[in-house]
């Protein structure tokens, strides 16, 4: 399976990767550190719903950078690049989600008796299918961040066709329209009471997700645009001085702009606020964009899906101890938890990693030789 994913997909054969946008990883990592936070304090502490701010931004972003990297370069549009392309990224995580759920039936032991919701629960979560369930509770127990990796996986799956539409500048500013508008009237209309006629939670709903995760992708063309002419602006110290301002002020306004408007604006609406937040702060003209490339930066910030995908466990053993060690300082307490998440991701990257992943194509390997024949 490994040899399989290393044959080129790509239609163009310059497949060297593009230089990483320093910045918007910087702005991910912290995202993923706000959903943590988020996730290992009660919701009502906060006064900006971090979990859905920052699942919105991630979904654009992940479409920007899919869209950055492959510009120009696009992967054939079939079922066989779409498989390819969505493996390459399960096969990063998946073990570690297998991990996760073997955590959650440790904790679940403890029930006197598993009814069949438990044992659907188990079965959507392993299959990563409960993001298509339009039962809430579903969506987002036992293991609840499977619904995530779930809809991500969505979204990659629809890349290599998605990108047919990112080609040519001006149909990308077309089709970002559209799509923005149908994103909008969905919402509008249901928040107005019109009946959800998608089989699913809607905001956890794969369709809703990938118009976003599109959205980030449409943008791609015009950023290379702008970037063209900013590179060829002989005033790089201008140029540079500017884009420090923008890579300051700009996080600032978009935090104001959650903190005000958190409950009187639709979710829709934030996804657009999003889009202008990720296409101007994608410009890596910035001084903070090189020390960003440091590479410290680099390896701390190298590990957030990992941090994502183990905070909750974690969370779960550590907050006993620390509550009878720290039982008032809730800052300290997460910054002890905060560390002890990154150290464990960290090494699980480092040396679990591609091991798992290795042994999971033996997995896939095995069942495409003697079961699919």
């Amino acid at each position: 399976m490994k040899k399989l994913l290393e044959k080129p997909y790509i239609i163009n054969k310059k497949e060297e990767k593009r230089e990483v946008l320093n910045y918007i990883s910087l702005i991910k990592y912290w995202s993923m550190i706000l959903i943590i936070r988020m996730h290992i304090y009660e919701r009502k502490k906060h006064k900006i719903d971090y979990g859905a701010r920052m699942c919105e931004f991630l979904f654009v972003s992940s479409g920007f950078l899919v869209g950055y990297n492959y510009y120009k370069r696009a992967m054939q549009p079939t079922y066989n690049s779409s498989c390819k392309y969505t493996y390459k990224h399960l096969r990063a995580f998946y073990p570690l989600h297998i991990i996760n759920s073997l955590y959650c039936i440790h904790r679940h032991r403890y029930k006197k008796k598993f009814d069949l919701t438990d044992y659907e629960m188990f079965i959507f979560n392993f299959l990563l299918l409960k993001v298509w369930s339009n039962n809430r509770s579903l969506a987002i127990h036992f293991n609840g961040l499977s619904w995530f990796i779930s809809a991500l996986l969505f979204c990659y799956f629809f890349s290599p066709f998605l990108l047919e539409g990112i080609q040519n500048i001006n149909n990308s500013i077309i089709i970002f329209l559209i799509v923005s508008f149908i994103r909008v009237e969905i919402e509008e209309l249901i928040n107005k009471g019109a009946k959800n006629f998608m089989n699913f939670n809607f905001h956890y709903g794969p369709i809703i997700r990938l118009m976003e995760f599109y959205l980030g992708m449409l943008m791609a063309p015009l950023f290379f645009k702008i970037k063209y002419l900013c590179d060829k602006n002989e005033n790089k110290i201008y140029l540079r001085r500017c884009f420090t301002f923008i890579q300051i002020i700009f996080p600032v306004i978009i935090y104001f702009v959650m903190l005000e408007f958190n409950k009187k604006l639709l979710r829709c609406y934030f996804v657009l606020i999003f889009c202008v937040c990720i296409f101007i702060i994608s410009y890596d003209y910035g001084y903070l964009s090189n020390i960003i490339n440091m590479k410290i930066c680099k390896e701390i910030m190298s590990c957030q899906m990992e941090m994502y995908l183990l905070h909750i466990s974690l969370n779960k053993i550590l907050i006993k101890i620390l509550k009878s060690h720290f039982p008032k300082n809730e800052e300290l307490k997460f910054l002890i938890n905060i560390e002890f998440i990154f150290i464990i991701s960290y090494i699980y990257k480092k040396i679990f990693r591609e091991k798992l992943a290795i042994s999971m194509d033996k997995i896939v390997d095995f069942f495409k030789t003697y079961l699919f024949k």
